[in-house]
């Protein structure tokens, strides 16, 4: 594996290309102009499941694969929920006495990151240790989401940080939205405050990547999905999906997709996360890319015994070209 800025850059381009997505018809041409121009390169992961156990497997997979794209180079690193498998307490004042929990082994090995990491939350960011409830998610949604904010160092539920002349969009997909009897539980919902929020920022034009935790309802991302038995994706009624008959948002779209299509010579792409799995579809022309979990991992794709679990991502405004990529030979499941 390359272990330099200069070898990595190299080694993208010598790799198999899984997906390539939106070009950017206002800063420039399409295609490669022969040059290599500036650019700017992500690493995104997923549902990290931080366990109590600081040995744990997950716990261990996640920092090596952290160390392991900050040595390859990149700018930033994206986590898109499920950072926590789940937490004993809702109280501030549990995590000034108890020293040793799943939060506090994330926070220390966040702090070791040599590289910029952005985050956002997923359910079991929300579930209780004891799973007394039905669906394991806390009754006091706020004040978990409060401590999360506070002990993780994020900005807000959702947020946008530009780097490098690209906007990042780390949205929340555990917000309730009013407008349908629901709440999100093992659920999407971005609700109408946060979408808001997103048209307006992306009204200034800036080239985008979103980040957030529940698939979008897309065939091939609704095909990869292993829960079957709850509706785990945002949904849009033009699929008619088995999984979410019956539900309360039976029929109902969410403005999601209206936003994104709106915006889609702009928005670049979508990464998410939640099923454990490889799949990509895309909505109105932008690539939707899944990935397997960090920890969790259900296909437990291997190679050298070293877990491959995370996209690599490389941007050049100048040139108008974005591109996704695996370590080399990930295979993204078709459906």
């Amino acid at each position: 594996m390359p272990t330099s800025r200069r070898d990595f850059l190299k080694y993208l381009a010598a790799s198999t290309l899984v997906v390539q997505g939106s070009f950017l018809t206002a800063c420039g041409p399409k295609g490669d102009t022969g040059e290599e121009g500036p650019s700017l390169t992500f690493a995104v992961l997923t549902d990290l499941h931080f366990n109590k156990k600081v040995d744990h497997v997950n716990n261990q997979t996640f920092r090596a694969g952290l160390a392991k794209v900050a040595a390859l180079g990149v700018d930033l690193v994206l986590l898109t929920g499920d950072l926590l498998d789940e937490l004993p307490s809702d109280d501030p004042a549990y995590y000034e006495e108890h020293t040793d929990t799943a939060l506090h082994h994330l926070k220390a090995a966040l702090a070791e990151a040599q590289v910029p990491v952005l985050a956002t939350l997923g359910n079991h960011d929300f579930y209780l240790a004891d799973g007394s409830l039905g669906n394991h998610t806390t009754p006091e949604f706020e004040a978990r989401q409060d401590l999360l904010l506070e002990h993780l160092g994020l900005p807000a539920p959702w947020y946008r940080e530009d780097h490098g002349g690209v906007a990042f969009y780390m949205l929340s997909s555990m917000q309730a939205d009013d407008r349908v009897d629901w709440e999100p539980g093992l659920t999407g919902s971005f609700g109408a405050e946060q979408l808001a929020w997103l048209e307006e920022q992306l009204a200034d034009g800036v080239p985008a990547v979103l980040g957030f935790h529940h698939p979008l309802a897309l065939d091939k991302l609704v095909s990869a999905g292993m829960a079957k038995f709850s509706c785990m994706e945002v949904p849009r009624d033009e699929g008619h999906y088995e999984k979410y008959e019956g539900e309360p948002y039976d029929g109902w779209t969410d403005p999601i997709y209206d936003i994104i299509e709106a915006h889609s010579s702009q928005i670049l792409a979508i990464f998410v996360g939640h099923s454990h799995w490889w799949a990509h579809d895309q909505w109105a022309g932008v690539p939707v890319m899944m990935g397997d979990s960090s920890g969790n991992s259900i296909q437990f794709t291997e190679k050298d015994g070293e877990p491959m679990r995370y996209h690599l991502g490389r941007v050049w405004l100048d040139e108008g070209r974005f591109e996704v990529w695996n370590l080399e030979d990930i295979p993204l499941e078709e459906g």
